[in-house]
């Protein structure tokens, strides 16, 4: 049996012996490269600039010499999960500039809030771009005459390091305060092409020449001392250490070495993972990354080989060269790569589907009732959430669905005990400018796991919540017997202290406006060609108390959940967001995460991926409930950050019904596509995690 064989005492000895020898013949070429690189002649002409540097840090008296403009390249997120003694795990990448046009050179701040990179825009200009992890938003960090790369900031986060392409054409390494004019760190060091700083003092400069050399310098002193000639650009501080690696380049092949500027030692780290891969990162101090095409590589320390950790040619990206790694978070950490998008080919739809018109004066006057005052803010298990429901079972009868709740309903009851809140001074302050909250010292709604233990509590606190669930029963005698899920949460806040004089959280954008798409979507089917898989609309009540409607459907599901393809989440649709280009557009949560975003994006909709990933969309909502049982569960969206958000100025005047009837008009369109289409499937590593079962609390006070 494979895998099970019994080590005998001498398969230790062997092993040790032969990385023995494996290190023994690496250390030898590299001495041969060093040795054959330290006597080259140093050449460090101004006229190397071009051949030198990346494709785009051409000064401007030479872009003319130009004969082919290189590929565009884009920066991609990646989440990273630490291995400890084992090798990190990565996720689906995200692609946060996705723009023709050079976007490279990826660097975080400090406290991983931000993501630096180098941006060639139009007029050819090079600047670094700062993105924001929350808000999406990527803006130039200063905008000057001069062209400015890798860009690296400062422990304190004030200011970036940068190499500058000054009026000469000459390339020195300057210091760019967040506020200030930048000054220049080592007058007489030029041309620099890359660094690394080894300590408060100590820098590590990658000097352009025939060959480039390694030169070390400080800050209090002048000068600067050549450690190695034919190195790679790949230069870094190793986490935990004032060590810096760089690759070492030799006929006999490419190494990552590691010095120690107070010793002056050397040390062989690892051959890199092929003679074209000089890019590398450190995970922390004994990881390292490296990429070949569209694969990535981990190295640990004390070991002899890389080990391939993911192959994101399924993203669409290939030629991975340059690595960044965020620091280390509670959540895990971010890999930032830059690659060449590479085309992404399109599913046919297997049949014309109409264009639905979806009335915006429909929408307005559903908002007004969902979002009105008469359902005193739909908390879960208050009359308000009681008289909600009841107004969607009509909705969902009226348009034809079938009933798909307990006995013939449309309602699935759940079992809730009203547990009670302390109220805390200020808690109902909301978020994003005040008013709102979630409650205050309004009764606590906590999911039971029966109906028996439901039975046992005093009346005062127990209540029934509901899920409303219609059904289109598909055509196909095959395809019938699978599910599409369409969600969307229907409680809100309910009550709370009043800010000039207004008390209910109406919510109308979190959420009336996706339960008012499930209804106009419902209407534009049932009119139109029937689907060839079942499509199960559910509002779900208790999104905003913990998921509680959304986890009752997974223990009781309607149709089985190994037959459920896909769910649909809709989630604040109400108001444009510019981010992705205002009117009638929407962002789909975890894009990056499945085949679903591609699919819909070109067959069905103008979707585009979430750019906010600072604030965790994807895991704040109903969809990440099915997407942890397995099934490729996403969100559409256009949130636009809006500061009503929680607040009792959510109401039913600030939507945009024009917008949400083209939203709908679309997702409509891409419902039909799931419901008749290719299966979407997660991606490698994209599938979120189970949750690990947590005891239950005890009951009452």
């Amino acid at each position: 049996m494979l895998g099970a064989m019994t080590e005998t005492a001498s398969q230790p000895r062997r092993r040790e012996f032969t990385r023995a020898l494996m290190n023994a013949s690496i250390n030898a070429a590299v001495n041969a490269s060093i040795v054959a690189a330290m006597s080259a002649p140093l050449f460090s002409a101004p006229s190397l600039l071009l051949a030198q540097t990346s494709p785009r840090t051409t000064p401007a008296a030479a872009r003319g010499a130009q004969t082919a403009s290189p590929p565009s390249t884009d920066v991609y997120l990646v989440p990273l999960t630490p291995g400890g003694a084992a090798l990190p795990k990565v996720g689906a990448p995200l692609n946060v500039t996705h723009r023709d046009g050079y976007d490279n050179q990826p660097s975080f701040s400090n406290d991983s809030k931000y993501l630096f990179y180098t941006s060639t825009r139009e007029d050819a200009q090079s600047d670094i771009y700062r993105y924001d992890f929350s808000t999406g938003l990527a803006v130039p960090v200063q905008k000057t005459k001069e062209s400015e790369y890798s860009a690296f900031p400062t422990a304190t986060d004030d200011a970036v390091t940068v190499i500058r392409v000054e009026a000469d054409s000459a390339q020195r390494l300057w210091r760019m305060p967040n506020s200030g004019a930048p000054t220049v760190m080592f007058p007489s060091v030029k041309p620099v092409g890359y660094f690394a700083q080894a300590d408060d003092s100590t820098w590590a400069l990658f000097v352009l020449g025939q060959p480039a050399t390694l030169q070390i310098a400080h800050t209090n002193r002048e000068g600067t001392e050549t450690v190695a000639r034919n190195i790679g650009r790949s230069l870094h501080r190793i986490p935990g250490t004032k060590l810096v690696s760089y690759v070492q380049k030799g006929a006999d092949g490419w190494f990552v070495l590691s010095f120690d500027p107070a010793t002056k030692k050397i040390d062989t780290l690892i051959a890199t993972v092929s003679k074209t891969s000089e890019d590398v990162a450190w995970a922390d101090s004994t990881t390292l990354l490296s990429a070949t095409g569209s694969k990535l590589f981990a190295w640990k320390k004390g070991t002899t080989t890389w080990t391939e950790i993911g192959d994101f040619s399924y993203a669409s990206l290939n030629n991975i060269t340059r690595l960044a790694v965020s620091p280390a978070l509670r959540s895990g950490q971010w890999l930032a790569i830059t690659a060449v998008p590479q085309k992404r080919a399109a599913v046919a739809p297997t049949r014309a589907y109409p264009e639905d018109k979806i009335d915006p004066k429909s929408i307005q006057r559903g908002i007004d009732i969902l979002a009105g005052d008469a359902m005193e803010g739909r908390r879960t298990g208050s009359p308000g959430s009681a008289r909600a429901a009841q107004w969607l079972m009509e909705q969902f009868k009226s348009v034809g669905l079938v009933p798909g709740g307990d006995s013939g309903t449309y309602l699935q009851n759940i079992p809730i005990e009203l547990v009670a809140s302390v109220n805390i001074p200020g808690a109902n302050a909301g978020r994003a400018g005040g008013g709102g909250g979630r409650g205050g010292s309004q009764p606590r709604p906590r999911a039971l796991q029966s109906w028996a233990a439901w039975d046992t509590l005093p009346a005062e606190r127990r209540v029934k919540g509901s899920n409303v669930v219609g059904i289109i029963k598909g055509s196909d005698p095959v395809l019938g017997d699978e599910v599409v899920l369409v969600t969307a949460h229907y409680d809100h806040l309910g009550i709370s202290s009043p800010i000039a004089g207004d008390s209910i959280n109406n919510g109308a954008d979190d959420d009336a406006s996706g339960c008012i798409s499930l209804i106009e979507m419902a209407r534009a089917l049932r009119n139109g060609p029937r689907p060839k898989r079942t499509i199960i609309f559910v509002a779900i009540t208790g999104e905003e108390v913990g998921g509680i409607g959304t986890s009752w459907y997974l223990a009781h599901p309607i149709r089985p959940l190994a037959n459920t393809v896909v769910d649909l989440n809709m989630e604040m649709i109400a108001r444009p967001d510019s981010l992705v280009g205002g009117f009638g557009k929407a962002w789909l949560t975890g894009y990056e995460r499945s085949t679903m975003g591609d699919l819909l994006s070109a067959n069905a909709m103008d979707l585009v991926p979430d750019l906010r990933p600072g604030q965790q969309f994807f895991n704040r909502s109903d969809n990440i409930g099915f997407a942890r049982a397995g099934i490729p569960a996403h969100t559409i969206s256009s949130f636009n950050l809006h500061p009503d958000y929680h607040t009792v100025r959510d109401n039913p005047n600030t939507i945009d019904a024009a917008h949400m009837a083209n939203v709908i008009s679309q997702t409509a369109r891409a419902l039909r596509f799931l419901a008749d289409g290719p299966r979407p499937t997660w991606h490698p590593g994209g599938q979120p995690p189970a949750p690990q079962p947590r005891a239950q609390p005890p009951r009452g006070n």
